[in-house]
């Protein structure tokens, strides 16, 4: 299941295809992902993600490269018998940091130890944000 939030209009520098993001819950069976995203001019809403459901978006980056995209993110699980309750609020997508890892295609995967996002140049998932402890 993808929830797609739609097309997100800023001031464009080119005219260069839009970036597309997604969050995907891959935290683990059964473990529903509570995210909230938006940047300074667009807020998408509270959404609950089932694991392996995603939720986004696209836009184009504005003129300044100053395009900033946050999600504040929690979950909660039983861990070896006891209750565990994590949350965190993330800059998602950073324009000046994201464009050379993933250019217009960045993709985050929720996980129990770390949000992971895809780098380009090492073809690889990277830890971008550990939770806190």
């Amino acid at each position: 299941m993808v929830i797609f939030a739609g097309f997100v209009s800023q001031c464009s520098s080119n005219d260069a295809e839009p970036v597309h993001v997604s969050v995907k819950n891959d935290i683990s069976e059964g473990v529903e992902l509570h995210i909230h995203c938006k940047s300074k001019d667009t807020d998408f809403g509270d959404h609950t993600l089932s694991y392996g459901a995603e939720f986004a978006w696209k836009f184009r980056i504005n003129i300044l490269f100053s395009t900033l995209y946050w999600c504040n993110m929690s979950w909660a699980d039983h861990v070896d018998g006891k209750y565990v309750y994590v949350q965190g609020s993330y800059d998602i997508y950073n324009a000046k940091r994201d464009w050379d890892k993933c250019e217009n295609k960045c993709h985050f995967s929720v996980r129990k130890d770390c949000i992971y996002g895809y780098d380009k140049a090492k073809g690889a998932l990277e830890c971008v944000y550990r939770w806190p402890n």
